[in-house]
């Protein structure tokens, strides 16, 4: 097809998928970002001078930043032109959105014939629309890395004079989320091999890495401590259950194969059979109870564990020994590479993290199957209908959680906060923004905990996404209950039997569980 045909085709694609989402409450770690924006507003100089409650603690917002505030800097922006509801700050950002699809689109039409579908596939992914869907520093990395590594690709191929703006826009996807340095890799990678000098390889990261260095400079010499939140939290987590080996080399793969679907489907079609026993096997040995680190896992669970850590493995050493000869694989290759290592050193294994490994991926999969001459059309629209429909449903899983954790607090709000009671809350996402704005104070395990709330005053405890300990004695207190279920049986966070770990492998090693468990389990203590 033409371009402007396939741009239309894919920008149509993607304010569909992501329209559907619009008016979804505010989820995840949205709050904080928020929370930076309206510090912004009004102090535009000191956008992390504020106390923030985080893991039960309310604590100075410069002890958990760890990325410049670009994205506060333009959701200020948005909140002082357009206001503050959902709606209108998502759908500000959606140019974003089309700008980091259009640049995968652009950059995979110089490897492929058919470029179309490969793309449609990514964005429609689990991991993709969920989290690119938020208002989160990933939204603008992958915008503008994505759109620097295609600028790259043409100044390199073409000796185009963009490679100032590659550059630029690098800086941009790496000030925005410091873990997009990822793109570096594979961007020297590509030019290295089309023929670029050392000096000129080294002026393009220097370039690329400039603000990052006086940003780092700049908070060391105000005492922002963000090099040091950094380090704090990867050494925290070092110790931590959920970066045991036998844990995160589940999730790692299982997630590598799940967060895309076709990442872990796809790869049985191109590899060879001794790569595709070893993968089985290792994954099957992977996944044997005696590496369990808590209650039994159900066997459904560990049946999807194997099937998209298996799926996961056999793409990943495919991509690095067996497809060579696709187009484009250096670049590929380095791609996913990078990205790995980026996830294993961080402090735990995140969706929001894996999707950036679904392109290259995805991209290296395609040029095998047109190197091959195999006919992709039905494969490729099977592997859609399925991708989407999944995605879809764990989209409207997230949303209506999303929704409940808001209309819970509008409940709390109205029926205590209105009425003169002390509201004290335990959870994160959008429950604690919602309640934060409605008068609420989180319960503050270090200032005393339990011992915090008085007679009269009310408690809200969340199930699942909650770091509230159980009271050290008996108190005398009503209690009321309340559990969110949904007729799809998929979960992205788990706190009973699941596996579930979407946002985070402390909540289980697969990106997505099939389960019927309750959402959440909502309770409102009122203290006598």
């Amino acid at each position: 097809m033409p371009l402007g045909r396939d741009l239309a085709i894919l920008g149509a694609w993607v304010l569909l998928l992501f329209g559907l989402f619009l008016g979804k409450a505010i989820h995840n770690d949205e709050p904080y970002f928020l929370a930076v924006a309206e510090q912004i507003l009004r102090a535009p100089f000191r956008p992390f001078a504020f106390d923030f409650t985080w893991y039960g603690q309310e604590i100075p917002a410069s002890q958990i930043n760890t990325n410049p505030p670009i994205l506060g800097l333009l959701l200020a922006a948005a909140m002082r032109l357009l206001g503050r509801s959902e709606w209108t700050l998502r759908a500000v950002f959606l140019p974003f959105d089309l700008a980091a699809a259009c640049s995968l689109y652009l950059l995979a039409r110089r490897f492929l014939t058919r470029p179309l579908w490969p793309t449609l596939l990514i964005v429609s992914s689990p991991a993709y629309l969920i989290n690119l869907g938020h208002l989160m520093p990933e939204k603008l990395s992958a915008a503008f890395g994505f759109s620097s590594l295609y600028l790259l690709v043409m100044a390199v191929d073409r000796r185009k004079s963009w490679m100032f703006l590659s550059a630029a826009l690098l800086s941009l996807a790496i000030m925005s989320k410091y873990n997009a340095v990822f793109l570096l890799a594979p961007a020297l990678v590509y030019a290295y091999g089309r023929g670029w000098t050392w000096k000129r390889l080294l002026a393009y990261s220097l370039l690329a890495l400039l603000p990052l260095s006086l940003w780092f400079a700049i908070d060391f010499a105000t005492g922002g401590g963000g090099a040091g939140t950094l380090w704090s939290i990867g050494s925290r987590s070092a110790g931590s259950w959920w970066s045991t080996w036998s844990h995160k080399g589940r999730s790692f793969l299982a997630f590598l194969g799940g967060c895309g679907l076709i990442t872990a489907a796809w790869p049985w079609l191109q590899a060879s059979r001794r790569l595709k026993l070893g993968a089985l096997f290792t994954a099957v040995l992977l996944f044997l109870p005696a590496w369990d680190l808590g209650p039994p896992v159900a066997l459904v669970d560990r049946a999807t564990g194997v099937l998209f850590a298996a799926g996961g493995l056999l793409g990943l050493v495919w991509l690095m020994s067996e497809a060579r000869k696709e187009k484009g694989w250096p670049l590929w290759a380095s791609w996913a590479s990078s990205v790995c290592l980026i996830q294993l050193l961080y402090w735990s294994i995140m969706s929001r993290i894996m999707l950036f490994a679904i392109p290259p991926l995805v991209f290296a999969s395609a040029a095998g199957f047109e190197r091959r001459r195999a006919r992709m059309g039905r494969l490729y629209a099977a592997s859609l209908a399925v991708v989407v429909a999944v995605t879809l449903s764990l989209a409207w899983v997230d949303y209506s959680y999303a929704k409940a954790q808001k209309e819970f607090a509008r409940h709390i709000e109205e029926n205590y906060a209105r009425r003169s009671r002390r509201v004290w809350y335990s959870g994160y996402m959008g429950l604690q923004y919602y309640l934060s704005r409605a008068g609420a104070q989180g319960l503050d395990l270090r200032k005393g905990g339990w011992d915090l709330p008085r007679a009269g005053d009310v408690v809200v405890v969340l199930g699942i996404n909650s770091s509230l300990q159980k009271p050290p004695r008996p108190l005398p207190a009503n209690v009321h209950e309340f559990r969110l279920g949904h007729p799809v049986p998929l979960r992205l966070m788990s706190g009973w039997s699941g596996e579930g770990g979407f946002y985070s492998n402390v909540s289980g090693f697969l990106p997505f569980s099939i389960s019927s468990e309750p959402l959440e389990e909502f309770k409102t203590i009122e203290l006598l």
